[in-house]
């Protein structure tokens, strides 16, 4: 019975989701953008935060729809990443159109998604509900996870998921337990030689209860490693490139309509991995062109 269900659900959730995707998003083609050095290139991935899908807030799917449409027009883009708040109030309709999107677009071949506060009703205390939530609709679009927390490997390379464990919302509830299964996990994909990649909702000193350092100081003992977050909303500026407690990290800002005058949005990260550097760049999606001035190297 519960394949029916699922299946009728499967269903439900496309055509409810064609309904209301802009008709520029089904007959009018990106142009596309190619990896700098396409031949030499390990992996490329695009890294996108805080899309705040919300039932009623038509502007801001549609933004959401374009920058799918323009993210699937790489010439050489492996992998998705959301760093969570997703939704707005982690809602069923909220997920259907976010998850349903994706289905339809297929913007790239690998999926990694990050749960964010409001994708667990921020704060109002249903955390195993939103939990659940969560899982089912990031499994229907593609992800294959049991966990909120998470690790796939992709061309070699690491990536890592990290959630909060509670609904708290300015902060990330991290157990000693989940810190325990990612320096394991570090210590595995420092074996590679490649880069590690970790991906949060949250900055890195983020943590619920204050100055708690207990997740950089296990982050600062790999050097090949880059930490991606969003929540802060924080527009895209030299500052959002930075190191906190000896951690690379990079501050993605939010991606989809914002209700800050001048906010320049569809701004998300384009990473390319070669052999040996990282070249992190950053894109507008919204108008299909890079963003000078914003080109980073790692050279682990």
């Amino acid at each position: 019975m519960s394949v029916y269900i699922d299946f009728a659900k499967h269903v439900i959730c496309t055509v409810l989701t064609m309904l209301y995707l802009p008709i520029s998003f089904l007959i009018s083609p990106a142009d596309g953008y190619e990896a700098k050095n396409p031949d030499e290139l390990v992996t490329s991935f695009s890294v996108l935060s805080d899309i705040h899908i919300e039932g009623n807030n038509y502007p801001t799917f549609q933004e959401y729809s374009e920058i799918l449409k323009e993210v699937h027009s790489a010439k050489d883009n492996d992998t998705l990443v959301f760093l969570g708040d997703n939704t707005m109030n982690g809602q069923d309709i909220e997920s259907i159109f976010f998850y349903g999107a994706l289905g339809i677009a297929k913007p790239a071949k690998n999926l990694i998604v990050a749960p964010g506060n409001h994708d667990y009703g921020n704060g109002n205390g249903e955390y195993e509900k939103y939990e659940k939530r969560f899982l089912r609709y990031a499994n229907f679009a593609g992800c294959d996870i049991d966990n909120n927390y998470y690790c796939k490997v992709i061309d070699g390379c690491y990536f890592i998921v990290l959630s909060s464990e509670s609904d708290t919302v300015n902060g990330m509830d991290i157990s000693d337990s989940q810190l325990e299964w990612l320096r394991g996990v570090l210590d595995e994909a420092s074996k590679s030689g490649k880069p590690i990649f970790v991906f949060s909702h949250h900055p890195v000193n983020y943590i619920e209860n204050g100055a708690d350092n207990r997740l950089s100081d296990v982050l600062d003992d790999y050097n090949n490693l880059i930490f991606f977050c969003g929540h802060t909303h924080f527009e895209l500026s030299p500052y959002s490139v930075y190191e906190v407690n000896g951690v690379k990290s990079v501050n993605i800002p939010k991606s989809t309509e914002h209700a800050t005058e001048g906010y320049k949005t569809g701004i998300g990260a384009v990473v390319e991995v070669y052999e040996d550097e990282v070249l992190l760049r950053f894109r507008d999606f919204d108008d299909s062109e890079w963003v000078e001035g914003y080109e980073y190297s790692y050279k682990f």
